[in-house]
């Protein structure tokens, strides 16, 4: 079954002429993001984004866009979910499986580096740049054990940088609504990853925050340990190998 938060993309990042670190790739903001049970509200580097269970509204500012120092041209792809096997989405009030729709990204990479470990050396062979930022947007028909259609919504974003030191940061928050055909929220996706290191990997910290009612882990088929019990939903994917996930205190 596909992963597709940072699939189908090799074949890009080849003719994006991707060029030197510059100075203002380490100083472009992070994302930020404003939750609650019905609404996500998301602002980052030339972009914002809001989510409800209404649907996905974006705006970006392409000369704002990550960090438009380097050259690097703004990427944008759209994914037909359509007559493809995916993951479904494993979640307490439901497991539903994709049926059509769209997935809407738009990216900037900032640097041609790799990752610290324990990022795997096969998510560095597909995706060998930072991506500051990622901007996905998720809008899929769904089914559910029952024959029920639903409506999944959600936002895929990442924020990929060096830190002042030379070390590594990473914001990757996942957030989202199954909606039922009265548009009731069904269930609450709601995973937030943190990731920082020192120069060189050194003192590498991460952990997945979770609000949500989705919970699923899923092994990647890289064959590589630490990649087997990655946090997941659906074919959606936090970070690409294992982290250990909190539930916040509300």
């Amino acid at each position: 079954m596909a992963v597709i938060r940072f699939a189908v993309v090799a074949g890009v990042i080849l003719g994006t002429g991707l060029v030197a670190p510059s100075a203002s790739a380490r100083e472009i903001q992070d994302i930020h993001v404003k939750e609650s049970k019905g609404r996500i509200a998301a602002v980052g580097p030339g972009f914002r984004l809001k989510l409800t269970r209404h649907g996905i509204t974006t705006s970006v500012v392409d000369e704002e866009f990550g960090d438009p120092g380097t050259g690097n041209e703004i990427v944008r792809q759209v994914i037909d979910l359509a007559g493809r096997t995916f993951r479904p989405f494993v979640c307490k009030n439901g497991t539903y499986t994709i049926r059509s729709g769209t997935f809407k990204r738009a990216w900037r990479f900032s640097l041609l580096e790799r990752r610290p470990a324990p990022y795997p050396e096969q998510f560095h062979a597909g995706f060998p740049g930072f991506v500051t930022p990622f901007l996905g947007e998720f809008d899929a028909t769904v089914t559910d054990e029952a024959g029920e259609t639903l409506r999944v919504l959600i936002s895929d974003l990442a924020y990929e940088a060096r830190t002042g030191d030379g070390g590594f940061r990473s914001t990757a928050p996942i957030h989202g609504f199954v909606v039922d055909r009265r548009g009731r929220i069904r269930d609450r996706i709601s995973l937030f990853g943190h990731f920082r290191s020192g120069p060189a990997g050194a003192n590498a910290t991460y952990r997945i925050e979770d609000r949500g009612t989705c919970h699923q882990t899923a092994d990647l088929g890289w064959g590589v340990p630490g990649t087997d019990r990655v946090v997941v939903t659906g074919p959606l994917l936090v970070f690409p190998f294992n982290a250990p996930v909190i539930t916040p205190q509300r």
